[in-house]
């Protein structure tokens, strides 16, 4: 009876270790279970940071107006006719001469409460054969003097073949979101209307460099 009951005991004693063994890797593989979507999705996010810094891909092309000649037009969409957006077009055009627009001049309302001003404006870009058009960054993307005169816009041959030059000015040392929504969406108007879209400055030096694009130096 003694050996029987040792043997219940010892029986009991490795029942228990087995069971204890069990709630030890059921709790581990939950552990892993629980981690391994976080870090999944860490990796995901640090993805995402990397294309974000990273930004879209640009696509410019050579100018064909770099002539003493050709017509040239600043279209400002800053608030300030002599501010750092102007300073930046004084730049590119260098000693070219050129004609200043200011859209602070004119009154061209939201779209679908009348044209107002837009075709004055309009009227005096078609002729151009290199169009600069320079905005100021408000809160990571184009001032709503530009993107209000764009949503007025109508698809034509008026501009087709001219160069165009973007300056895209804050007061920030990063400016890759404001540069990639104001290229993304003047990217898609210089498809529509057949323009060439030459650069984008954002500070002295790439100014320059678009200067020297622009009356045909490489």
């Amino acid at each position: 009876m003694k050996n029987k009951g040792h043997l219940l005991k010892t029986f009991s004693l490795l029942l228990t270790i087995f069971a204890l063994v069990l709630g030890t890797v059921a709790v581990t593989n939950s552990l892993n279970s629980n981690t391994s979507p976080v870090t999944a999705k860490s990796k995901t996010k640090a993805k995402c940071k990397t294309k974000a810094k990273a930004g879209i891909k640009k696509q410019f092309v050579n100018p064909r107006h770099t002539s003493q000649s050709a017509k040239r037009v600043f279209l400002n969409a800053s608030e300030n006719k002599n501010g750092n957006t102007s300073n930046l077009a004084k730049k590119i055009f260098g000693n070219r001469s050129y004609q200043q627009i200011n859209l602070t001049d004119y009154n061209i309302p939201q779209i679908g409460q009348g044209d107002g001003d837009f075709n004055k404006v309009w009227n005096q870009l078609k002729n151009a054969d290199v169009l600069v058009i320079g905005t100021p960054v408000y809160w990571s993307n184009m001032s709503g003097y530009l993107k209000t005169f764009i949503d007025h816009l109508k698809i034509n041959d008026d501009l087709k073949g001219d160069d165009l030059y973007v300056i895209v000015q804050g007061s920030d040392a990063n400016q890759t979101l404001a540069i990639n929504s104001t290229y993304g969406t003047l990217k898609r108007v210089s498809v529509r209307f057949g323009l060439n879209f030459v650069g984008i400055a954002q500070t002295d030096r790439q100014a320059t460099q678009l200067h020297n694009k622009m009356i045909g130096q490489k």
